[in-house]
């Protein structure tokens, strides 16, 4: 037995001695295919950014994708493999500290949309969002804090005109108001006949600047000829000169020569159910300059919204368009809003052969990105 075994060893050691060459070969050729198909396993990442703030990490940002070559946004030019975009920036942390972000950059935000902290990620302006390295079944969670805000509009985009009822309906017969802002006029805007009027009921303030006279804002005549009266439900108009009870909805303030008028459209709505704006005459039937006219949006908090995937940003050896179901519910460019921990489940990337899919999420103003969770992703 000793001696078999002997003859056995020296046989085996021969074979290699003399076969070395072809042996480290096939070794490597398998340790490659190892590596490669350890490389392309999927993987979950955790980008913590709010405890990553609280820690003080160094947060580096990359132009474009020179981290993970999964060549984002490459379809910028076909035949890129790394576009290195400047109108984007990767995060991920130094040495050591990917414990809140992995070494593996696969979070990117358009062009210097924050600044990081304890809060996260902070949106300083209305940008997007996009996160790379997915493939058919990887989730990905976005965790986001939204505080209330509002929003100024000008008076002059919204429908004018003749209603189908005094109190409410659909817009009949649209038209245009008169509309003399900066002018000095009697009938800064609206309709002088106080008929057509704009429905301001969704609103929370109308906000108007006077550098001339005082204007006469009308609301809610709800019967034909309508006028002020003393006695509240005996009145069928809201007149601002009439004082009284109408006194409520309006205040102003001056400042440098400028009047600021506002007219709490909330309370109003409150009180009667609608606001209806007829016209802004100047008092008296004198001129009246308003430099300004604006109405302020009820306090919303904005959600997430997916931001594209409509197949025109495939052109690229290395990313291409994921499609997503958000709730169970396919996903639709600029319209399906992500609420803050929702699943994102990508069920294809389109074409396959090209790489790893991304997805972009268009992100607002005063959002905090906190924490993006990814699963099955490819390193």
């Amino acid at each position: 037995m000793k001696k078999t075994n002997f003859f056995y060893a020296a046989g085996l050691m021969m074979v290699c001695a003399f076969g070395v060459q072809s042996c480290t070969v096939e070794d490597n050729a398998v340790t490659e295919a190892m590596n490669a198909q350890l490389k392309s396993a999927p993987v979950s990442y955790n980008y913590d950014f709010a405890n990553a703030g609280k820690q003080g990490i160094k947060i580096n940002k990359q132009n474009g994708n020179q981290n993970n070559g999964q060549a984002f946004y490459a379809w910028e030019k076909a035949d890129k493999t790394d576009s290195k975009r400047t109108d984007y920036k990767g995060y991920s942390c130094t040495d050591g500290a990917d414990l809140w972000l992995p070494a593996v950059c696969h979070i990117w935000g358009r062009e210097e949309i924050h600044k990081i902290d304890a809060n996260g990620i902070n949106i300083t302006q209305d940008r997007q969002l996009a996160i790379d390295g997915l493939q058919a079944g990887s989730k990905v969670q976005i965790f986001y804090t939204a505080p209330e805000f509002t929003e100024k509009v000008s008076l002059k985009t919204l429908p004018f005109g003749s209603w189908s009822a005094w109190v409410g309906g659909e817009l009949t017969a649209p038209s245009d108001p008169d509309w003399n802002e900066g002018a000095s006029s009697g009938l800064p805007y609206g309709d002088g006949s106080v008929i057509r009027f704009a429905d301001l009921s969704q609103y929370a303030k109308l906000i108007v600047k006077c550098t001339e006279g005082t204007p006469r804002f009308l609301f809610n005549r709800d019967v034909d000829e309508g006028q002020w009266a003393e006695n509240e439900a005996e009145s069928h108009l809201i007149d601002n000169t009439k004082g009284g009870w109408s006194a409520k909805y309006f205040t102003s303030e001056e400042a440098d020569g400028v009047t600021t008028w506002t007219v709490d459209i909330a309370q109003m709505v409150k009180d009667k159910g609608y606001a209806h704006l007829h016209s802004i005459k100047g008092a008296n039937w004198q001129n009246c300059t308003l430099t300004s006219m604006e109405v302020e949006t009820l306090p919303a908090t904005r959600q997430l919204v997916w931001a594209i995937g409509d197949g025109t940003s495939s052109d690229g050896p290395g990313v291409v368009r994921a499609t997503a179901t958000i709730g169970g519910v396919e996903a639709v460019p600029g319209e399906t809003l992500v609420p803050s921990g929702a699943v994102i489940e990508v069920k294809t990337v389109t074409p396959a052969v090209k790489g790893t899919g991304y997805i972009v999420l268009g992100v607002f103003k005063k959002m905090a990105i906190q924490k993006v969770v990814i699963e099955n992703a490819v390193n």
